[in-house]
């Protein structure tokens, strides 16, 4: 099962943020979803984080990556990276979770269009080499915004079982027509990688069809 931008209507969405150790990442070209998988050691459990690098819809991705991040977020990213796991947020107005339009997480104006793969800076290349670090840097956590998953059977990329982690890792604003119904405030995916000392890497995305700006109790477009 490959966990595009969107579940099947009616099943209930659990938003959440998700902590651990990364254990190895690689990017999955199949079908017409690619994501770039990340296996997580969420405190003895495993767990894989699913980042889109393109819609189902065939849309591109605009993303806000930051090799140094320093900006303040509604939960403070040392405190979480000390308790490994996954852990419900709720959302909406007066919700726990990061909102891109609303936060000041980073400029989102200055989102630019990045390929997922081929030659130049693509999200395989800038996610290969910081999962690279993570991997050797047993201090490092991935912290991941979005929602939370699970599945009978093996996971079908990296092989543990019961199949579960994090997806809809991007802006789940501004979306019209059949993805409407994905919209809220306070409830937007996002990537950090902490390492050793502080430092932190963030990756914020979201898709070419997403409109801005947004209404503050559904996160609707609203133009």
């Amino acid at each position: 099962m490959t966990h595009a931008r969107r579940k099947p209507k009616g099943e209930v969405r659990t938003y959440g943020v998700l902590v651990g150790r990364v254990k190895d990442g690689r990017l999955e070209p199949a079908g017409n979803s690619p994501h770039y998988e990340i296996w997580i050691d969420g405190g003895g459990s495993d767990y894989r984080v699913a980042v889109n690098v393109r819609s189902v819809d065939g849309s591109d991705v605009l993303a806000y990556y930051d090799r140094d991040y320093r900006n303040p977020t509604k939960l403070d990213l040392a405190t979480l990276a000390r308790s490994p796991g996954f852990a419900t947020l709720a959302t909406g107005p007066g919700g726990k979770g990061l909102d891109y339009l609303r936060d000041d997480l980073f400029p989102v104006g200055q989102m630019s269009l990045i390929p997922e793969d081929g030659r130049g800076v693509t999200l395989h290349n800038l996610l290969d080499a910081q999962i690279g670090r993570a991997k050797l840097d047993r201090n490092a956590v991935a912290i991941a915004f979005g929602e939370f998953f699970r599945d009978r059977g093996a996971d079908q990329t990296f092989g543990f079982s019961p199949e579960q982690g994090v997806h809809d890792i991007h802006m789940m604003q501004g979306n019209e027509g059949s993805f409407a119904d994905d919209n809220r405030v306070n409830g937007d995916g996002a990537l950090f990688l902490r390492f050793a000392g502080g430092e932190t890497v963030a990756l914020f995305v979201r898709f070419t069809v997403q409109r801005v700006p947004t209404s503050d109790t559904t996160g609707a477009p609203t133009s």
